[in-house]
């Protein structure tokens, strides 16, 4: 009868597999895959806009509202200075994402149109990651689109013009015939 000697590395890797296997007992709570702009409201859009302005950048803080007038209000505080300003989302805008080589900070501007010569609107959020400056633009470009049809709903239609008429219809003429 032959005996199986196995080396103690084998015999510890094996114990240290079985063991973290145990361990694992599914994907940690974390890791959850975040609800995708374009099927969410601009309810749902604002708190991850909010959380992206809780952490984009050390130090700075960018918080949002929006009322149901479509007015973005944004505060950014732990910066220079204090920042606040508001504005309504209006259809034409734009957002735009810089970069400051100084700082190595992308900063997400909001737009009065996507033109090469658009206003500055305001400053929204500052980020050292490309990637929190880009999901910013996304979120808020998707308000901006939501509340542009938002703004065409509550626009007061024209009435129309049915009332009564006060012309009658033509009389028809009478033709004579010439003898002839």
């Amino acid at each position: 009868m032959a005996v199986l000697r196995y080396p103690i590395t084998v015999r510890l890797s094996v114990a240290v597999a079985a063991l973290l296997l145990c361990a694992c007992d599914g994907y940690p709570s974390e890791d959850t895959v975040p609800p995708n702009p374009f099927d969410i409201g601009n309810a749902q859009r604002l708190q991850a806009l909010d959380a992206l302005g809780a952490k984009a950048l050390r130090g700075e803080r960018s918080r949002f509202a929006l009322d149901e007038a479509c007015t973005l209000r944004v505060v950014r505080s732990g910066g220079p200075q204090r920042e606040r300003f508001e504005q309504a989302l209006a259809p034409g805008m734009h957002v735009g994402i810089s970069f400051d080589k100084a700082e190595r900070v992308f900063e997400v501007h909001l737009l009065s149109d996507s033109g090469p010569h658009a206003r500055r609107l305001g400053l929204l959020l500052r980020s050292s990651a490309w990637m929190q400056a880009a999901q910013a633009d996304l979120l808020v470009q998707l308000m901006i689109r939501d509340c542009a049809g938002v703004a065409a709903l509550t626009a007061a239609p024209q009435p129309p013009r049915t009332g009564p008429t006060t012309q009658s219809p033509p009389a028809p003429t009478a033709t004579t015939a010439r003898p002839g």
